[in-house]
């Protein structure tokens, strides 16, 4: 009996430590390939992690995402409240924003389980969705990252895979970044220095928040924003959309990210002007956080601090925190 027990108590901690080590591989916008779930099933391996890929995680059933809505938010629900201890998604694409209204209509416990139960999400674009709810409903801190397929397909710099491997793995208390840019609109820094929170992520996702449960919430926060194959006017507008529906007011300042493939980069820049001009807050750019082949990653909701590198060239670097 006491050798079984032995076993039951050997089983239990083996059983314990996978889970600890576990990362949920979710799927929660588009269809990725097939063929790549091996591969990102064995990336995942090599960073000393037990990797977890839902049966059947794609269907052929949906002409626009990876499965029908029930399975990718159970799938979503399951890795939320599990034990384990990163959430990375698979890519990004549409679709993400419709499982809200399932984690909406959860139980009591499951909600304060998710509460509680805080762990590393990680992934950019459509995932924006997820970023933004779990900030403004659980005060959870995620990271604005590239995604398995992109890893795996090198699609994506070695460097900016480094920084998340470094970040992931807690061999980084803080990310820096050298290049920040402040587009001269009269403001400046008290005393050189901002201290807040960064949020936000992709543009047409923050806007496409307004007015649900997931609204965001930028007020005493730095608001990030980036974007792909968005025309410049389409850019203007929905700038002016965020204003008139007063997601700018309170912020702490505006970073634009990586506006990749608009079009016209010229009009672009333009746009960014006009609109630090129209507003009273700080309004930097920084270039390699987004869907270019650099993308750094972005811890989101932690401490992050701005500061001068040299004021007359208008140039910053930024701290920012890990994720606790």
């Amino acid at each position: 009996m006491r050798y079984f027990n032995v076993f039951l108590y050997s089983l239990f901690s083996i059983l314990t430590l996978c889970a600890i080590n576990q990362v949920d591989i979710i799927a929660p916008s588009s269809k990725g390939k097939e063929s790549d779930l091996p591969t990102i099933r064995e990336y995942v391996k090599t960073l000393g992690f037990n990797p977890h890929i839902s049966e059947k995680i794609y269907s052929n059933d949906n002409p626009f995402y990876s499965n029908s809505d029930e399975f990718r938010a159970n799938d979503l629900v399951n890795a939320l409240t599990d034990d384990s201890k990163i959430i990375w998604c698979i890519r990004g694409g549409e679709g993400a924003s419709r499982l809200i209204p399932y984690l909406e209509k959860l139980p009591n416990d499951k909600k304060e389980r998710i509460a509680q139960n805080k762990k590393i999400l990680i992934g950019y674009s459509d995932i924006t969705a997820l970023h933004i709810y779990l900030q403004i409903k659980y005060d959870w801190q995620t990271l604005h990252g590239t995604m398995l397929e992109m890893i795996v397909n090198n699609s994506v710099a070695e460097t900016s895979v480094e920084k998340l491997k470094e970040l992931i793995l807690k061999q980084r208390n803080s990310i820096r970044f050298d290049n920040l840019k402040m587009i001269d609109n009269g403001i400046r820094l008290k005393n050189g220095k901002l201290e807040s929170k960064i949020i936000g992520g992709n543009m047409t996702l923050v806007e496409n928040s307004i007015g649900t449960a997931w609204q965001i919430n930028a007020k005493n926060k730095i608001l990030f924003l980036e974007d792909i194959r968005v025309y410049p006017y389409s850019i203007e507008r929905s700038l002016d959309h965020l204003k008139q529906a007063h997601i700018f007011d309170g912020v702490d300042a505006v970073i634009f990210g990586d506006f990749v493939n608009c079009y016209n980069d010229n009009l672009v820049e333009i746009v960014k002007e006009r609109f630090a001009k129209s507003v009273n807050f700080p309004v930097f750019t920084i270039k390699g956080v987004g869907h270019g082949h650099t993308n750094d990653p972005l811890p989101f909701n932690t401490h992050a601090t701005i500061s001068v590198q040299d004021e007359k060239e208008g140039l910053f670097f930024m701290d920012v925190q890990n994720v606790s």
